[in-house]
């Protein structure tokens, strides 16, 4: 799940239908000649060059685009923020020693510890590697996104406890019973956590039910998404990016729309079609 509004206030517009499903892009022209892709008039039986003609293509877009909306909605000084779903490891466990026979121990618990989250279904990986200080390693596990991390030394052997750190900040001591349905619970509520701070952020950067001026000023200052309705003719929407550098970026599905459709269009005032979303392309 994401959004399409970065942490610095910018809108890269083209990510709007493809980040949260994917949606998938039409292309409402066709390929030029340079890439040489043609399809035939499949209603006559011969094929010659006078029935070639360039094709209609669609894009779904799943390729670094999203990666990069994934870092920048999420992501944070730290690094990457990965929600639960997506993450490669959804759990890090590091362990935490002095000698050698304490290493013994934790790894021990440690090694069970994988083996009953893996048996619940959950992404974890245990990072046992000597010669790396733990600090070290929460570094490493942070910039890479890692959701949730399980610390777990000596001390908390002794309690029957383990430390469960969230990527976007905080610490609590969870009793090693029943910790894989914990973590599991853990995992569900991050996920929903920045998807809810997210949309916030996307909807705090929007404006739904402009009028023509309010459009203007809305993308003059900080600017956002603008929903407002369109008559479908092409002139309003040359001449609203004439005016104001914004342009129809989505026409959103029905889950994106206002709860209110608009019934005129923002710019000539005429019968709406269906609701736009405009914005500035960076």
């Amino acid at each position: 799940d994401g959004v399409d509004v970065w942490k610095d206030g910018r809108l890269y517009g083209f990510f709007f239908s493809s980040i949260r499903r994917h949606t998938r892009y039409i292309f409402f022209f066709k390929q030029k000649t340079a890439y040489e892709i043609y399809q035939c008039d499949w209603s006559s039986d011969v094929c010659s060059s006078d029935l070639l003609d360039h094709v209609w293509s669609t894009s779904w877009g799943v390729s670094t685009r999203l990666i990069g909306g994934l870092v920048m909605t999420h992501g944070d000084d730290s690094g990457l923020v990965c929600p639960p779903r997506l993450a490669r490891y959804q759990v890090v466990i590091v362990p935490i020693y002095r000698t050698d026979e304490q290493r013994a121990a934790v790894v021990e618990a440690a090694e069970r510890i994988r083996g009953e989250l893996h048996a619940a279904g959950v992404r974890v990986h245990l990072d046992s590697r000597d010669g790396m200080k733990p600090g070290a390693k929460y570094y490493e596990w942070e910039a890479r996104g890692t959701p949730l991390r399980i610390e777990l030394g000596p001390r908390d052997l002794e309690a029957g406890t383990v430390v469960v750190a969230k990527r976007t900040g905080g610490k609590e001591p969870v009793p090693m019973e029943g910790l894989a349905d914990g973590i599991a619970d853990r995992l569900d509520a991050l996920q929903q956590e920045l998807f809810e701070v997210a949309l916030e952020r996307r909807e705090a950067n929007s404006l739904r039910g402009a009028t023509r001026e309010q459009l203007r000023e809305f993308i003059a200052g900080d600017g956002g998404f603008v929903y407002a309705g369109w008559c479908g003719e092409a002139q309003c929407e040359a001449d609203i990016k004439a005016d104001t550098k914004a342009s129809i970026r989505v026409l959103p599905d029905e889950e994106f729309r206002s709860a209110e459709s608009p019934t005129t269009c923002v710019w000539c005032g005429k019968p709406s079609v269906t609701e736009a979303v405009w914005a500035k392309a960076y």
